[in-house]
């Protein structure tokens, strides 16, 4: 399990993928709109402050999802939470794609 250590930016990156239709092998979904990412105290959950809740961005036409969370933002709002598990959520709008559960640690990592 990764974890997120407090002080640390930490990166949320999702790669999407979708069924090409004619071919039925799986390929980069590009050009997603309203792709977010947000930290979670629940599998699934809503975010635990709104600057633990980020907009994602694609890298080029790739379908690679990427936003940054910044550390003073994730030390301001999860010390509390430090040694719990908490949940990376990648969402579309209110449609949940994944939760990934993650290890907060209170301990800066260079």
């Amino acid at each position: 399990m990764k974890s997120i250590n407090l002080g640390n930016d930490w990166e949320a990156e999702y790669r999407a993928t979708r069924k090409n239709s004619a071919t039925g092998t799986l390929e980069p979904a590009t050009g997603l709109a309203s792709l977010t990412c947000r930290l979670s105290a629940t599998d699934g959950g809503s975010a635990i402050h709104t600057t633990l809740n980020i907009a994602l961005t694609e890298r080029g036409a790739t379908g690679i999802y990427a936003g940054v969370m910044l550390g003073a933002d994730i030390q301001t709002q999860l010390t509390a939470l430090a040694g719990t598990v908490i949940y990376e959520v990648f969402a579309v709008g209110t449609s949940v794609l994944t939760s990934i559960p993650r290890l907060v640690q209170a301990i800066r990592r260079p």
